[in-house]
């Protein structure tokens, strides 16, 4: 059988495969997040993060089971302690602000990962970065001050969306690093194990027990999001980085048509505008360090500073 779903697949082009990967793997984690939402209604956010990351370790054993413990070794355990961290108290926030901010909205903000990714480059890597992505990073910044709206309020959700985007442009530069060394399932794995324990102290402060229906609904959101990130990933090694990403921003569609419908939120001009400026400079970003990477490098003459 599993012989058969090899063959399978190996017969389908991988931009086929890429393409059904990541649409899925948007509908996924926007069904994620519409469950959070439903559901801090009754639970906390801070509960639903430690149900989220702890429930992923069930969700992960059979898998674990069929390819043994060593599948979980890491080459960095500081990198993954560090990964988990920042994970974890983003995901505290991506929760919390889906409680506060219509899902829409949310999932615009979360666009900013990639923005924040060249900013840390840029500190960190002391990445050379030209005029043309600076513009792109300023309009990027300029989409999220038009979503928010801070002249009428800056809510307390968007302040925390936007560290969200910031914590996972963090643990984005981290994973690209265990990547190398470390397989899916063990970056997976480490990144719950990081986050569990967050979770755990922040909700003994606001602890409830779910009853079943909750219980089940929780590993509903554990099960989505895990799936999630797994095609997400698996779309990754099968296409490039500029076909894949614009599919990712398909998720503004499904977020949005959720919002109407179930929620009952009504997007307003600013968020079109913001997140038109919004997809717009992320995906330049994207774009533009592609093209980049593909430049050959020579040793005669020296290389012109980048005009990135």
């Amino acid at each position: 059988m599993q012989q058969a779903v090899r063959l399978f697949f190996e017969k389908i082009p991988h931009t086929v495969l890429a393409i059904a990967f990541m649409v899925t793997a948007g509908v996924l984690v926007t069904f994620m997040q519409t469950g959070v939402k439903l559901l801090s209604g009754e639970l906390h956010p801070f509960a639903i993060v430690f149900f989220r990351a702890f429930l992923v370790l069930f969700i992960l054993s059979p898998a674990i089971f069929y390819k043994g413990v060593g599948v979980l070794a890491t080459s960095s355990y500081p990198l993954q302690i560090t990964r988990g961290l920042f994970g974890g108290s983003g995901m505290v926030c991506v929760f919390t602000g889906l409680s506060l901010v219509p899902l829409a909205e949310a999932t615009t903000l979360l666009f900013t990962v990639p923005i924040f990714a060249t900013l840390l480059s840029i500190l960190f890597f002391r990445e050379s970065v030209g005029i043309r992505r600076w513009t792109a990073i300023l309009f990027g910044f300029a989409g999220t001050i038009v979503v928010m709206r801070p002249d009428i309020a800056l809510s307390a959700g968007h302040l925390m969306l936007l560290y969200a985007a910031f914590a996972w442009s963090v643990c984005v530069l981290i994973a690209k690093k265990l990547t190398k060394s470390d397989n899916v399932l063990s970056i997976t794995f480490w990144q719950a194990v990081g986050s569990a324990p967050i979770g755990f102290i922040l909700c003994l402060y606001v602890w409830q027990w779910p009853d079943m229906r909750q219980l089940l609904f929780l590993f509903g959101i554990a099960g989505l999001g895990t799936f999630g990130h797994l095609l997400m990933y698996a779309a990754l090694q099968r296409g490039s980085v500029s076909f894949i990403l614009p599919l990712d921003y398909l998720r503004i569609i499904w977020s949005t048509t959720i919002g109407i419908f179930i929620f009952a939120d009504i997007p307003g001009l600013n968020l079109y505008i913001g997140g038109a400026l919004i997809v717009g400079a992320t995906s330049f970003i994207t774009l533009r360090e592609l093209k980049l990477k593909k430049q050959p490098k020579t040793d005669l003459p020296p290389p012109e500073p980048s005009s990135g």
